[in-house]
């Protein structure tokens, strides 16, 4: 293995860089990581699956900001390799089912219990990229794209399981995630009703989410 392209390598590359605005990835002499797609979607199955011992070094706001680079299509290309049909299906599919033990790690433990769609205050850096994960994640539903089946239908039973997270910023995540993919999947809104038939005592203001959630009623 080529050790500059090495786990500690990308995790030094994607995580170790002290909190600036604008974040140090605008730069124009910004370092870049040359890799395939199928090594990064490694990297990053790798990464989340032990997110909560190989990330325990970086505050708060460290992660906030490697998570808007690392998740965005705009701050980077790294989550295109999910859907790169060049990559086999299986570790394609192993970096989608990560995205469980990276929220069980670390966002359920390190976010406040404030919810974002309400600008609820003072919250923890931190929820900024929970909040917004599946709204800049650079991927969506293709319904019409026979390829796209197995990967869209995982993605359907990876939500569920961020929703069953029993934390309120990794639950308002996953609700944002079901909004944005039941304009794909109407089937999506099943998540919800199954949810919050099986979870009580849930605050008023996030089950009002969760009915606008549903319905792809939020942003």
């Amino acid at each position: 293995m080529n050790e500059a392209l090495s786990l500690p390598n990308w995790i030094a590359h994607v995580f170790d860089h002290p909190v600036t605005d604008p974040a140090w990835y605008w730069s124009l002499d910004a370092p870049e990581w040359r890799d395939g797609p199928e090594h990064i979607a490694s990297l990053i199955a790798d990464t989340f699956e032990q997110s909560g011992e190989l990330l325990s070094r970086f505050s708060d706001a460290q992660l906030n900001q490697a998570f808007w680079f690392l998740v965005s299509g705009s701050g980077s290309d790294f989550m295109f390799a999910l859907v790169d049909s060049a990559v086999p299906l299986a570790a394609r599919l192993r970096a989608l089912r990560s995205f469980v033990p990276l929220f069980e790690q670390v966002m359920a433990v390190r976010c406040s219990p404030h919810l974002s769609h309400r600008d609820e205050q003072p919250a923890n850096p931190l929820n900024g990229a929970c909040y917004m994960w599946w709204d800049i994640l650079p991927i969506h539903g293709k319904p019409e794209e026979p390829e796209r089946t197995e990967f869209d239908a995982e993605v359907l039973r990876v939500l569920p399981r961020l929703l069953s997270i029993p934390q309120d910023a990794c639950r308002e995540s996953a609700l944002h995630g079901v909004s944005e993919w039941q304009l794909y999947y109407p089937s999506a809104e099943a998540i919800v009703d199954d949810w919050l038939a099986r979870t009580p005592g849930l605050r008023p203001e996030l089950v009002s989410y969760a009915q606008r959630a549903k319905v792809g009623m939020v942003q």
